[in-house]
């Protein structure tokens, strides 16, 4: 009797084959776990700079198998760097490198010498704004007479300012305005905080009263308020306004203004030596200058200088004329010396 043959596929002996080739692998392979070789701590970064900066060496690594899960072997590689050189003390993190600290470098461009530029420029500026040798404390006036020096200090504007923020023309406009007695003034500021006033007063040489008021006039014929008393000045008592001087400006806001032509100012200054004792000098629109004689009558020489000793010799020749022969004159003229004259009360 024949035994009956076995008849497998082509696959299944595909499969017989690789599971036997498998079985022979795991029997000549032999199965361990390696273990990896301990790693060297890392020297410093001080230390490695020391050492000219040696590179790192590679340990060679250790091989192993290992089976899977499913079953299959795989092979394992451990390798492990360490520094050539170690100063890791015990306890400390070894084989840990820390990162070298550097710190930021600073350069130094145009930027940095604008910065320095704008850093003092802002405090010199400080500097000139708020401290006191830069500020204004006290004044110097100079040339002042009747005008308190406080009076000016007062107007000026300029006590404890900073002396960079002052402005000399405002300053001299402030006095102007304020003293029309003060035809000049000067402002100069010096370093550090120097302040220092020069004012030239107008000299009053007339006394004009009007109405009631009274006003002090100088050698030019400009008008001011009187400050105080002076009784050398030569008065006058008017009975309407002096004719305008080709001066007056009617624009004109400050100061003291145009009052009299400046020949009538002479004819003032000249004229007053010659009044009798006890006589005031007189104004009349209609006449000129002139005063009230004690005998009786008024006497004019007219609105100018001109011709003044002969307007007096002329006016003492008329008066000779009328007492010798017996004519009581309401007034006299001399205003025009080859034309003089004379009026009888009505």
């Amino acid at each position: 009797m024949t035994r009956d043959r076995v008849t497998i596929t082509r696959a299944e002996a595909l499969r017989r084959q690789r599971e036997e080739e498998q079985a022979r692998r795991e029997i000549r392979a032999p199965r361990r776990v390696s273990t990896p070789r301990p790693v060297a701590a890392p020297v410093s970064s001080a230390h490695a700079r020391s050492a000219n900066k040696t590179p790192l060496k590679l340990v060679p690594a250790s091989t192993g198998h290992i089976r899977s899960s499913s079953g299959s072997i795989r092979r394992q590689y451990n390798s492990a760097f360490s520094h050539a050189y170690s100063n890791s003390r015990p306890g400390s993190n070894a084989g840990i490198i820390l990162p070298e600290i550097h710190l930021p470098r600073i350069t130094y461009g145009p930027r940095w010498i604008s910065f320095l530029m704008l850093t003092a420029c802002i405090g010199l500026l400080y500097t000139l704004l708020n401290v006191d040798p830069f500020i204004v404390r006290g004044v110097t006036i100079l040339g002042n007479q009747r005008v308190v020096s406080a009076e000016i200090e007062m107007v000026l504007g300029v006590m404890n300012q900073p002396a960079i923020l002052l402005n000399p023309e405002q300053a001299e406009y402030n006095v102007l305005a304020s003293f029309p007695e003060i035809s000049a003034v000067s402002v100069q500021i010096n370093p550090p905080a120097a302040v220092t006033i020069s004012v030239q007063e107008r000299v009053p040489v007339i006394a004009w009263t009007q109405d009631g008021q009274t006003v002090w006039i100088d050698s030019t014929g400009y008008a001011f308020p009187p400050r105080g008393q002076n009784p050398a000045l030569f008065s006058v008592n008017a009975t309407g306004a002096p004719p305008l001087p080709a001066a007056f400006d009617p624009q004109q806001t400050i100061g003291a203004r145009a009052f009299l032509p400046a020949e009538l100012a002479q004819a003032i200054a000249t004229l007053t030596p010659a009044l009798p004792e006890g006589a005031s000098l007189l104004y009349d629109p209609r006449y000129g200058l002139g005063w009230y004689d004690e005998r009786g009558w008024q006497v004019y020489f007219g609105y100018s200088d001109g011709n003044m000793p002969l307007k007096l010799g002329v006016y003492q020749s008329m008066v000779e004329y009328l007492i010798r022969n017996e004519i009581q004159p309401a007034l006299i003229s001399v205003a025009y010396p080859t034309a003089p004259y004379y009026r009888l009360k009505e």
